[in-house]
């Protein structure tokens, strides 16, 4: 099992977040809110298998939803934005995301 880091980052103003890994609802809160200073709302961490994942992510109060595969090996970490254009984007890494 690998380490899977979630941060949701930019653009969420008061959003209902919904998230699913592997199908599995992992992550269920309201009124997520991004702290302009540091582009942070919230975050989370679970353990997943190593392999391939699915990552889905909605916003029903506005509505919006992705998917997106990613590759598991070791410690992974996600981060999750809404773009200007409303769009939802991710970002994945294998070190830590800063904040300051």
């Amino acid at each position: 099992m690998s380490l899977f880091h979630i941060a949701l980052q930019e653009g969420f103003s008061g959003d209902a977040v919904l998230i699913r890994l592997n199908g599995q609802e992992v992550f269920r809160k309201s009124n997520v809110r991004t702290r302009l200073q540091i582009g942070y709302a919230d975050s989370f961490e679970t353990n997943v298998e190593e392999g391939p994942a699915t990552v889905e992510v909605s916003l029903p109060s506005r509505p919006l939803s992705e998917l997106m595969e990613v590759q598991v090996s070791g410690a992974l970490y996600v981060g999750v934005s809404v773009t200007p254009e409303g769009r939802i984007s991710y970002r994945v890494s294998h070190e830590p995301f800063g904040y300051l």
